[in-house]
């Protein structure tokens, strides 16, 4: 029997859960954003100007956050006042260092995510107050959205490869307990860490560091998210009395859309991370399979697609005609199985009726 499953306080089980969750939200947010994907480019009758092009690329990119959830399967070990960024695999047997500048990249692509979500406040924030700023989202100047969030994806790349680098301290200090929790050993897994504290109390500046990089990029994205939200909640009643009514019902449609997408990414998105990076400056003396919230991250992309297609009326509109198209196809296919039987058996009759001539 094995004896690792024996222990009482292995973490392998949770290790497991958070497998089984990236497998689903893998699964979910390929299905769910394909679709926004599809129903955007081919089926909305409504013009979206250049916020289609948002439409598409968001899910894009969490299609692309959930593939690589699925290949690495990292997982976080929160002990004591550090924390364990790790992967025990080697997927298209890579290096253990090209493995952990995967991990990098990884959370690199959850800040593009949240700062793509915070230019998706701008642009509703301008459509309504600011009409005329709407040209930065036009032509070659909707490139200047996609580097504003991969400048921050480089940022918190960089930032989590260079200041959570794994040391020799680290390595100690991660060492026994990982073995103990996981059965895992540092030389045989990628991983970035954190440990807040030297062994005197003093704080580890270059490590947290990274602490501090990666707590710029989230309130910058969440002040821009909550600012723009404030204003529009304020301020649009107003503001949409001088448009047509079928203007008016977009507008307050996807303010619904931005509303549940300030919550369900607060939930599920930004309190995750602020839990994780900060509960080791308080050197609790706890080990926690931290890595379970992480995996919480692949299926927010497919929560925020049911979201849009949910409050969106156009989606609605465009599912059902998508429907009707598939019940008159097959209706038509039912109804020409029928007519070919009747031809059959009309031409099986006809000899018979010539014979009786």
């Amino acid at each position: 029997m094995n004896t690792v499953n024996e222990n009482p306080n292995s973490f392998i089980r949770y290790a497991r859960y958070v497998q089984r969750i990236a497998q689903f939200g893998f699964f979910s947010t390929s299905v769910f954003c394909s679709l926004l994907i599809y129903l955007t480019i081919f089926w909305l009758q409504r013009s979206f100007g250049s916020y289609k092009y948002l439409l598409v690329l968001f899910p894009s990119v969490g299609i692309l956050f959930a593939t690589v959830e699925l290949i690495l399967y990292p997982d976080v070990y929160s002990h004591n006042s550090g924390y364990l960024f790790f992967t025990p695999l080697r997927p298209f047997n890579l290096g253990r260092d090209m493995v952990t500048a995967l991990l990098s990249f990884y959370s690199g692509v959850y800040a593009y995510t949240i700062s793509m979500l915070s230019v998706q406040f701008i642009y509703r924030y301008w459509a309504i107050f600011d009409t005329t700023k709407l040209r930065y989202f036009k032509g070659w100047r909707f490139s200047i959205c996609v580097l504003y969030s991969s400048v921050f994806g480089v940022l918190w790349t960089m930032g989590i490869y260079c200041f959570d680098e794994m040391d020799e301290y680290s390595e100690k200090y991660m060492e026994k307990d990982l073995l103990e929790r996981y059965n895992l050993t540092v030389s045989e897994i990628s991983s970035l860490a954190l440990v807040t504290y030297n062994e005197d109390g003093s704080l580890r500046w270059f490590n947290i560091s990274g602490t501090f990089d990666m707590t710029a990029i989230m309130l910058l994205q969440y002040t821009v998210i909550i600012y723009c939200a404030i204003w529009m909640y304020h301020g649009m009643e107003e503001k949409l009395r001088s448009l047509s009514l079928s203007m008016r019902n977009l507008h307050k449609q996807l303010f619904k859309t931005l509303i549940l997408q300030i919550v369900t990414p607060t939930i599920s998105l930004f309190s995750p991370v602020f839990f994780i990076i900060y509960l080791p400056f308080f050197d609790l003396k706890v080990d926690l399979p931290t890595g379970i919230f992480l995996a919480v991250f692949t299926i927010y992309p497919a929560m925020d697609a049911m979201i849009v297609m949910y409050v969106v009326a156009d989606y609605k509109k465009a599912g059902k005609r998508i429907l009707k198209k598939l019940v008159d196809k097959a209706y038509n296919w039912i109804n020409g199985l029928d007519e070919e039987e009747n031809t059959k058996e009309i031409n099986a009759n006809i000899p018979a009726a010539l014979n009786a001539l």
